[in-house]
């Protein structure tokens, strides 16, 4: 299926490692110049190294990738991340908010000071680019948002309540967001990934259960018998950004292996 994204300019924030570096790269493949942001330099020159890799196998001549270390927690990193990408590239078609975790832990022992840190990267991080943004989009006629978020929002539970809180704030603003976006041309969509094969997904596994088979614990983590690859959330998140989803806005769309078995979500 074309996408129609080669020409496309794409900011992919948290793009380091997991599902920022499989859109990265996944966009950088259809053809879309790309930049990405991350904290982590080293992990941000393997992303380049790999989409340019991705782009040069494709053809896709036309289409190039940068990086940009920035902690999105910082307000003025942020600026200088939309900054560069207009100044590289021109235009900003497309956001893709994928930065910032949230730690788990026992919520009588969570500082406030802890709840305020993951709030300014995971919630704020998004609000604060996204308004970037917006406004640059709005300059040349429209563009896409699309939010990463997570399945902790739908599903509460007490050891990960900083990240549940913030992911459900965010299923609301993605949907607020996309009613301020249709004055201006700009379609708004959120995912939740649930269990996605990364790092941290597995870091946090050996944490919760330490000593058990770790592949066993994966595989008990959906009903498909297996968690998500980044690349099939990156798959998501290219069609959403792409003509052929144009009617699909404000929705806030679950990629869990069917995890979670509520009504909502």
């Amino acid at each position: 299926m074309d996408l129609g994204l080669e020409g496309k300019v794409a900011i992919v924030t948290g793009g380091s490692k997991g599902i920022g570096r499989a859109v990265a790269i996944g966009f950088a493949a259809e053809g879309a110049s790309v930049m990405v942001c991350a904290r982590g330099k080293e992990a941000l020159d393997e992303t380049v190294a790999l989409a340019s890799e991705r782009i040069g196998a494709r053809g896709k001549s036309g289409a190039r990738v940068d990086a940009v270390q920035a902690d999105l927690g910082k307000p003025d990193d942020l600026k200088r991340v939309v900054a560069r990408c207009v100044d590289a590239f021109g235009k900003i078609d497309i956001l893709v908010n994928n930065a910032g975790s949230a730690r788990p832990g026992d919520f009588q022992k969570l500082t406030d000071e802890e709840w305020l840190e993951d709030w300014n990267l995971k919630f704020f991080g998004y609000v604060r680019m996204a308004r970037e943004v917006l406004a640059q989009m709005q300059r040349h006629g429209g563009g896409v948002i699309v939010n990463v978020i997570g399945t902790g929002g739908l599903i509460p539970t007490g050891g990960y309540m900083i990240g549940g809180s913030a992911n459900a704030a965010l299923n609301h603003f993605t949907k607020a967001l996309a009613n301020e976006g249709s004055k201006h041309g700009v379609r708004v969509v959120g995912i939740n990934p649930g269990p996605i094969l990364t790092e941290r997904l597995r870091t946090m596994t050996n944490l919760r259960a330490p000593g058990r088979d770790l592949n066993e614990v994966l595989k008990k983590m959906t009903p498909l018998g297996r968690p998500g690859r980044p690349e099939e959330v990156a798959d998501l998140v290219m069609f959403l950004a792409s003509e052929r989803a144009s009617f699909i806005h404000g929705a806030n769309i679950t990629i869990d292996g069917g995890a979670n078995p509520g009504l909502i979500g």
